[in-house]
């Protein structure tokens, strides 16, 4: 749909949500994608993105991870498992990853011409087998399954291009979430894409809150939550963060012009809304690990 204006995007993916069938058949036409399973190492780099920026001196020989939204494949975790991780959570809110043995099983035979220590995955007949030989558990049931994992037990908790898509209303309870479970020496680190998911632009923006946050609008495909960096950041430091890193990438000049923004951001500063990207690390707040 490259080129496609992007009411034109909106209208279709509102009609073809609609259809009665499945993700996987969306997929295999390349449409409502979640991650790019034609390339395994654009997922795996990013992980090793995320894993460097944790731990820029030394890597630990054994930590416990989380990456929320994982997608189409489950790569990310079985790289996590050759690089030391002792046990490694894929949280999404659906069953989006492929079951293809064969798949994950050519993604190990490149981590071996790499040489990286590679999971045996010979005996493994299926997608279950996969996840145990791996030390993977993955979560399909999103805030639900968080809510599960014990607390101060991941060392590592990431997402690429993940907290964008993430319901607005349900956004606190996440960070809530990921302050519960993350150890008191863990690391958060998190790159969020501000752009509108339809044309690289704003166009999101256009919308007036009651329209933009019901379900007809959520459940379509599209979805962003409009939250602008300092909200993220706000919600983050309320739960019992410190911000470590905090690096941004602005637009030169608005996208979506001005005039066509909702009323409700005309109150945000334009400086703020020209952030189009962003990478923040934390850790738990100090202060309030010292008070628990």
């Amino acid at each position: 749909m490259n080129g496609t204006p992007w009411w034109l995007k909106i209208a279709a993916k509102i009609f073809l949500s609609r259809l009665p069938v499945g993700y996987k058949f969306w997929n295999r036409l390349r449409l409502f994608r979640h991650g790019n399973m034609d390339n395994s190492w654009l997922a795996a780099n990013k992980f090793i993105l995320h894993l460097d920026r944790a731990y820029p001196d030394n890597r630990p020989d054994h930590f416990t991870c989380l990456e929320l939204g994982p997608g189409d494949s489950l790569v990310t975790g079985i790289l996590a498992n050759a690089l030391g991780a002792s046990e490694g959570y894929l949280v999404d809110v659906g069953s989006y990853a492929t079951e293809e043995l064969s798949y994950y099983r050519s993604f190990c035979q490149e981590l071996k011409k790499r040489d990286f220590k590679v999971p045996d995955l010979s005996g493994v007949n299926s997608f279950l087998e996969l996840q145990k030989q791996c030390r993977i558990k993955y979560k399909v049931n999103g805030l639900d399954d968080l809510r599960r994992i014990p607390s101060n037990s991941i060392d590592l908790i990431w997402s690429h291009s993940m907290l964008e898509h993430v319901r607005k209303r349900e956004f606190p309870a996440l960070v809530s979430e990921l302050r519960r479970i993350i150890s008191d020496k863990g690391i958060v680190t998190h790159n969020a894409d501000l752009k509108d998911h339809l044309g690289g632009a704003l166009n999101n923006l256009r919308f007036s809150e009651s329209i933009w946050e019901s379900d007809f609008m959520a459940k379509s495909g599209f979805y962003t939550n409009r939250l602008q960096h300092r909200d993220i950041l706000e919600y983050f430091i309320n739960a019992g963060f410190e911000v470590i890193t905090d690096e941004v990438g602005r637009w030169p000049m608005l996208p979506t012009p001005w005039v066509h923004i909702d009323k409700q951001f005309k109150a945000v500063p334009e400086e703020e809304i020209s952030i189009r990207s962003f990478h923040i690390t934390l850790r738990p707040s100090v202060q309030q690990t010292d008070s628990q």
